[in-house]
């Protein structure tokens, strides 16, 4: 294989290679986004699992505040039981964070008929007064009323939590049975400390929400506080979206229950003789301050379900979202590699094709150079050692040497030209223009060509034709590049048409047509492109700057060219031209 070959074939031969690193690299950034996406899915649960679990143990831990705020022995044992409570609730109302979580408080207790008395107590007044029974405590009365009354045994401290009402029921005191186990029935009645749902869903809740997740909507996830026993909802953080939404939820997790917390040591009873139930009961294994986890997780043992659901439907779906938008971005980066990869090895090819035409172009101009310096040179010699000495050949020799002086100026000119366009220096300086003028003027710098070539030239312009704003001399050598093109490429039709009419409004045609065999489909895309010779250019002589330099004339008078020509029916080169206003066509 030859250098020229393998010049070639190197930058395809590395295009191909970098094509094959990103297959590679995409399969890598596949398996390594599902490893992310996987890793973010385990995150994002833990993390939520995390943030729900706060949500409930706050709200948990103002329940059990609540329950040993109200426990008979948190002040003296002795005394009145109701002025006990009347001071219970008011250190609550003075040191509760939450100090709106109770909505009423009542005592329960049996009446001289055996039904169960009701009454209420007034904080304003600082006494209890007997108050009728409300619909929702009627499950509460039918229970006070039967045999064994009100019963509140702490095995599985459901009794004490009533999830109806909601409220928290508490023994006022107790009798201790011989057997010694805690429990039995009441003889001082119970404290019903009832929740106030309005705080809890408008306050309270809405408050955990904004501490342990982005806002009071949740940010990312939406949350749902039911009741499982009868589907009553008690907080949605996100109105928009319904509770049938969570029957699908990421996460559940019970709320609602006594739990031991270790920052509530403070508020367990120290005092009194003996073993307090309040004592046994934390001995219980299950609810022992600080002691090991329960055997079951919480979340089945909670009176309320916190339900948690992600806007973007579910956690799954958010993190196939977030997979998505990382292979989008990837897929993205790895197009942009292609494409580069891409645009290099078209840079490469057209530089490649650039150098080549250069090449040509410098062969060409010297080919074109040459003969005509030739001419010149081998004319004068004759002249100057007196080999020619009739009138009739100086004259002839004379001719000779203006016409290739004429050809090497006009060469000259075209090459300072394209100099000047690609250097940016080039200026025009447009003035009203007859296209007659035009059109004479570029046949008549054409006539040598004409002579030798002997073409016929049918001109026609249409009468009345406006006149154009244009620097004439771009414009005439831009046509003149046109003819001289259709002369030395129409073959041996031995005819050019140079045809000038109106296209439409405010439009002016310049048409230059030839005989010859025509333009090959695959070389139109290139025609006016510097330096680009054609296929069938063969011995032509020419540079490949005549079109690229008809094209910026045209674009630089705001105006465009256009070829029409297929093999064998010759071609058509059109420079169409915006026409001069009146206004400026008469100053």
């Amino acid at each position: 294989m030859g250098t020229r070959g393998l010049a070639r074939r190197l930058p395809i031969a590395i295009a191909a290679l970098l094509l094959v690193l990103l297959a590679v690299l995409a399969v890598l950034q596949w398996r390594w986004i599902g490893e992310v996406s996987d890793m973010e899915q385990q995150r994002m649960r833990a993390g939520l699992a995390r943030s729900a679990g706060h949500f409930a143990e706050d709200f948990d831990r103002e329940v059990a505040r609540l329950f040993l705020f109200f426990h008979p022995e948190m002040d003296a044992p002795d005394g009145d039981p109701r002025q006990r409570v009347v001071r219970q609730y008011e250190r609550w109302q003075a040191e509760a964070p939450y100090p709106e979580l109770v909505r009423d408080v009542f005592l329960i207790y049996g009446g001289e008929t055996g039904e169960p008395v009701l009454e209420v107590l007034r904080p304003r007044a600082r006494r209890f007064e007997p108050f009728p029974w409300p619909a929702e405590l009627a499950a509460l009365r039918k229970e006070a009323s039967g045999p064994s009354g009100l019963h509140t045994g702490f095995r599985g401290m459901a009794p004490v939590m009533r999830a109806e009402v909601p409220g928290l029921l508490v023994p006022l005191s107790f009798r201790q049975p011989e057997t010694g186990e805690a429990g039995g029935r009441p003889d001082g009645g119970h404290l019903l400390v009832r929740l106030d749902l309005r705080a809890v869903s408008g306050q309270i809740l809405p408050a955990l929400t904004r501490r342990h997740f982005d806002d009071a909507r949740g940010g990312e996830y939406a949350l749902a506080v039911t009741d499982p026993a009868d589907g009553r909802v008690i907080f949605l953080s996100d109105p928009q979206v319904p509770a049938s939404a969570f029957a699908a939820a990421d996460l559940r997790l019970g709320m609602l229950q006594l739990r031991p917390f270790d920052e509530l040591h403070s508020l367990v009873p120290r005092h009194g003789g003996g073993r307090s139930h309040w004592r046994r009961m934390m001995e219980l294994p299950h609810l022992r301050l600080g002691g090991p986890p329960p055997a079951e997780p919480w979340e089945r043992r909670g009176a309320w379900t916190l339900a948690l659901k992600h806007r973007d439907g579910s956690l799954e779906a958010a993190v196939a979202h977030i997979r998505y938008h990382n292979l989008g971005v990837s897929l993205g980066i790895l197009a942009l590699l292609a494409g580069s990869v891409a645009m290099l090895l078209v840079s490469t090819q057209r530089a490649q094709r650039l150098a080549r035409q250069q090449i040509e172009f410098v062969a060409g101009v010297t080919h074109e150079l040459n003969t005509p310096l030739t001419a010149i040179r081998s004319a004068g010699q004759n002249l100057a050692d007196g080999v020619v000495a009739e009138p009739a050949q100086v004259r002839r020799y004379g001719n000779l040497i203006a016409d290739e002086g004429r050809r090497l100026s006009d060469m000259v000119g075209q090459a300072l030209e394209f100099a000047g366009i690609q250097s940016g220096r080039r200026t025009y300086h447009p003035r009203p223009v007859e296209v007659n003028e035009i059109v004479d003027g570029a046949l008549q710098d054409s006539r040598w060509l004409l002579q030798e070539r002997r073409i016929e030239v049918e001109r026609e312009v249409e009468p009345g034709l406006p006149a154009v704003l244009a620097d004439a001399a771009a414009l005439r050598r831009a046509v003149q590049n046109l003819v001289e093109n259709a002369v030395k490429h129409g073959g041996e039709g031995g005819w050019i048409g140079v045809r000038a009419r109106r296209a439409g409004a405010g439009q002016v045609e310049i048409t230059v047509a030839d005989r010859g065999p025509g333009i090959a489909a695959e070389d139109l895309p290139h025609l006016f492109e510097p330096f680009f010779r054609g296929r069938r250019a063969g011995n032509v002589p020419g540079s490949g700057l005549g079109l690229s330099l008809v094209r910026h004339i045209a674009e630089a008078h705001g105006g465009r060219v256009s070829v029409d020509s297929a093999p064998g029916r010759g071609s058509a080169f059109t420079l169409r031209l915006p026409a001069a206003s009146e206004e400026t066509a008469m100053q």
